[in-house]
């Protein structure tokens, strides 16, 4: 036995995989991917694979790390293999006290992010309308599966319903996103109506299972698949939240750049679609949903990086938090349905205004110019 797993821990994936595949199982070796230590393939004896993976460790992300993380996507993968199956890698197992999910090994392939930082602007624009159709696909199959998700968490010792993760960010800004707008003619009273409109939106249309950060590097598409991958984060909220990434797009990735117009309608259109055709009705609805997850991310986005922050020198990844601030913002102000919230989009296109954000060249993917 070679790799990145303890004793135990190679005992407990070979539990899982020879109840997973029905017969004795012996991991033979087990290599670490996407250079991190927590993520690894092991290869039995017989030749068959499986990812296993264990929770973060410390400094892997740049986001605080959840020590509920793991449980929550051995949760998701469990739900969605059993009400939308070719989305995500296949649930095997997994063990609670060896602290690891065991998953199917996908076929060999690129990710996203490869693709759009890569030089082949077919296959970037491709995959990006593929990850689109996964997402639907995701959204699609659980809408109105709140309990069945429910009842995955609670099979991992969770609470049966976790709060979202946005209404507290949400929250949180209002203080600093208000502040800014009066100094910009804006009255707080006037904002809160709309921000109310905004937490009603999410909290009560379109409830699925939203991924949480459907960013490049956690999608992996190979001949004839796409599967979206790291569920850690996942809720039950308004698909909406995961949808409006397909508008900024990528915002919040380490590798955020500009996609041309053309993409990102081909990428919208592509999700539409497959919605349309799993019966999924969307109508004047959904248009201000996506309006509000918009509104929801700008408001927070202000609120994180208002003043100096706006020119802060520090590159995360492909650039700065000003190309960053430039495309959630152009994004809110663009969507059909921001008429919904005619304050927040006064305040934001007086703000974008007053640091010169239309003027801010926003870096484009190398794949796609």
């Amino acid at each position: 036995m070679t790799g990145p797993l303890t004793g135990p821990q190679r005992s407990a994936v070979e539990a899982v995989l020879a109840r997973a595949w029905g017969e004795p199982v012996a991991v033979v070796s087990a290599t670490g991917l996407a250079e991190r230590d927590h993520v690894v393939r092991v290869e039995t004896a017989g030749g068959r694979t499986a990812v296993v993976k264990r929770p973060r460790p410390p400094g892997d992300s740049p986001w605080p790390v959840d020590p509920e993380g793991l449980a929550v996507e051995w949760a998701a993968l469990d739900h969605l293999t059993a009400v939308a199956p070719g989305v995500a890698p296949r649930l095997l197992g997994g063990d609670d006290a060896a602290g690891l999910v065991v998953m199917e090994d996908l076929p060999p392939g690129r990710s996203l992010d490869v693709s759009l930082l890569g030089d082949d602007p077919a296959a970037a624009r491709d995959d990006v309308v593929a990850l689109s159709r996964a997402l639907a696909a995701l959204h699609a199959g659980t809408l109105g599966t709140a309990e069945g998700f429910a009842a995955a968490r609670a099979r991992r010792g969770l609470p049966a319903v976790r709060d979202p993760w946005w209404p507290k960010r949400l929250a949180a800004s209002i203080p600093a996103f208000t502040e800014e707008a009066a100094g910009l003619g804006v009255a707080g009273a006037d904002l809160a109506g709309d921000l109310d409109r905004v937490a009603a939106v999410l909290t009560g249309r379109f409830v699925g299972l939203v991924h949480g950060d459907p960013c490049p590097d956690n999608v992996l598409i190979f001949p004839g698949g796409c599967r979206v991958l790291d569920f850690e984060r996942a809720s039950m909220a308004s698909v909406a939240l995961d949808a409006a990434y397909l508008l900024a797009p990528f915002p919040s990735c380490w590798c955020f750049g500009r996609l041309p117009a053309d993409v990102v309608a081909a990428g919208l259109s592509a999700y539409e679609e497959a919605l349309d055709a799993a019966g999924v009705a969307r109508g004047d609805a959904w248009t201000e949903a996506v309006a509000a997850a918009l509104a929801l991310f700008t408001v927070v986005r202000v609120g994180d990086w208002r003043g100096p922050a706006v020119d802060a020198p520090t590159v995360w990844g492909t650039t700065t938090a000003r190309p960053r601030l430039a495309a959630w913002t152009a994004a809110l102000l663009a969507a059909p349905g921001a008429a919904a919230f005619p304050h927040v989009v006064a305040a934001v296109a007086r703000w974008r205004e007053r640091h010169g954000l239309d003027a801010t060249a926003v870096p484009g993917y190398p794949a796609l110019g």
